[in-house]
């Protein structure tokens, strides 16, 4: 349905596509709102200004969910200059995405909230939380857990995901900063690439800041993720672009613990295929959590160019 007056309650949108629509130009509210059995989009902001507040968005898929690269629970839609601030809500079962903001002119503030993925499945890499195509955003105090993907189909799933530039046919994404949030047992905790037209990392600055995270994950699911089925990639944080800083973060489990003879190809911090990175004060608690001890950025020989995670632009 399309709302521009504010929306609260609850909100049964099995049968819809949408459940809530913000046409360009658009003003709107949802605050205390249950939104939920769409399949393609809980909320969309088409162009408008939309601040969503205090709300549960779940069951945005097919059902039952399957492969399909849709169902995202908000999404702030690509090319469209959609703003707004996404706050406080928590964020279930959905087929594809938690959120999603993609495009140049979208901008978005993405705080506090919970985004909770379907754990380890085999038909889709969903993302928790996305930030592509040139758009803006800030990303702060959000919890995101289980993104993980199992299946054959050369992809990761990522916990917040920051992807742009030609190999997308896109713009870069640049200057995002991702802090103090709390990433749980998602393939790629912190995914960055952005990508020039050969799909190798961008040579233009993109500075994005990574600080100040908690990531953690102490299983080893993913077999797709490094280019080839029974190789799997996880990582605490993935960067591929140029100037990004990886600070201060804290990296904990056995899901992003190297071991001596890949697959799966795991890592705390993963710079094999990135420009000019700054990288330091990140600690790690993977052997017990006994104390930390200082993250050293992997430099092994470089793997895939171009991201394992699955990336659906919606138009």
């Amino acid at each position: 349905m399309i709302r521009q007056e504010p929306v609260s309650g609850t909100l049964d949108a099995t049968g819809c596509n949408i459940g809530v629509y913000y046409s360009p130009g658009a003003k709107g509210t949802i605050n205390n709102a249950e939104i939920f059995g769409a399949n393609y989009f809980g909320v969309v902001n088409n162009g408008g200004h939309v601040t969503i507040t205090k709300s549960t968005i779940h069951d945005i898929g097919e059902k039952p969910f399957n492969g399909d690269q849709h169902g995202v629970a908000i999404y702030f839609a690509d090319a469209s200059s959609a703003t707004g601030s996404i706050t406080n809500n928590y964020i279930t079962k959905y087929q594809k995405g938690g959120i999603v903001t993609n495009g140049v002119g979208t901008s978005a503030t993405i705080t506090h909230n919970i985004v909770i993925g379907l754990g380890p499945v085999d038909f889709i890499a969903q993302n928790g939380i996305e930030v592509g195509d040139g758009a803006k955003a800030t990303v702060n105090n959000n919890t995101v857990t289980d993104n993980s993907y199992t299946g054959s189909n050369l992809a990761s799933s990522g916990g917040i995901l920051v992807f742009g530039g030609a190999c997308y046919g896109s713009a870069l994404t640049v200057g995002t900063h991702i802090t103090n949030n709390i990433v749980l047992s998602n393939d790629v905790g912190v995914f960055l690439s952005n990508l020039d037209a050969s799909c190798t990392p961008t040579t233009t600055p993109t500075r994005i800041l990574t600080e100040n995270n908690f990531i953690h994950n102490d299983a080893v699911n993913n077999t797709s993720g490094f280019g080839a089925p029974g190789s799997g990639y996880q990582a605490g944080v993935s960067d591929q672009g140029d100037y990004d800083k990886i600070i201060n973060n804290k990296i904990c489990g056995i899901g992003y613990t190297p071991v001596a003879t890949p697959p799966p190809y795991l890592y705390m911090i993963d710079v094999t295929a990135t420009n000019h990175p700054e990288v330091h004060g990140n600690t790690s608690c993977s052997k017990g959590g006994n104390g930390d001890s200082s993250v050293q950025p992997q430099t092994a020989a470089v793997h895939h160019m171009k991201a394992g995670v699955t990336v659906k632009r919606y138009k």
